[in-house]
């Protein structure tokens, strides 16, 4: 029995996403979000740490990039990130986030194409995949690859995102300024962590009694 009511209270206490996650997902003109984000990371200054954590510096691209396997998104005047398959870029490339994770992510993206993506995920359960063509389409416009087009990509999730994984099976997937929105739990959630955590303060305490 105590040991029971101790695995509910752990089950409890680490009860941080929802039940089913909803992912949707729009595209806006311009370069930047127009969400009011928790931050915006630019590639100015090369990979950030902290509360989000980019797996691979070789996805950063110094401006102005190259058209034959990189270029920059359009009007990006600056460095900016990039997974392809030659000229030493990652395929893949993940940025991860601390806390509780991000209700929200978004990125400026440049010539899209078919086989780009990007994956969502909420500790190790997949949430989503949003593909190119998917992306291209919310803006209404070709994946082609025309490195004239480009578009921002606003994602929204009911779980929060813990990590988002960029990919591309050719050269490539570009985009800048990415942007976020921290996370807050909502308050059952803060109900589930105060239960669990008091049956395991009770349990704790049973035992050195």
């Amino acid at each position: 029995m105590t040991m029971s009511k101790f695995l509910l209270g752990m089950s409890l206490a680490s009860a941080v996403f929802g039940a089913h996650a909803s992912v949707s997902y729009n595209a806006t003109g311009g370069m930047t979000s127009a969400q009011p984000v928790t931050a915006t990371v630019t590639f100015d200054s090369g990979l950030p740490g902290g509360f989000a954590t980019y797996d691979n510096p070789a996805a950063v691209i110094a401006y102005p990039g190259n058209s034959g396997y990189a270029a920059e998104p359009p009007g990006d005047l600056t460095a900016f990130f990039s997974v392809g398959t030659t000229h030493g870029q990652p395929s893949s490339s993940s940025v991860t986030f601390g806390g509780y994770g991000v209700s929200y992510f978004g990125f400026f993206m440049g010539s899209p194409d078919n086989y780009n993506s990007v994956d969502l995920y909420a500790g190790a359960t997949h949430l989503a995949t949003i593909t190119g063509a998917q992306m291209a389409a919310a803006a209404t416009v070709s994946p082609d690859g025309n490195q004239g087009v480009g578009f921002y990509m606003n994602i929204f999730s009911s779980t929060a995102i813990t990590k988002v994984t960029f990919s591309s099976t050719q050269d490539a997937f570009e985009s800048d300024n990415h942007s976020y929105i921290a996370a807050v739990p909502e308050p059952e959630t803060y109900a589930m962590l105060l239960a669990g955590l008091g049956l395991v303060a009770a349990v704790a305490r049973r035992r050195k009694a």
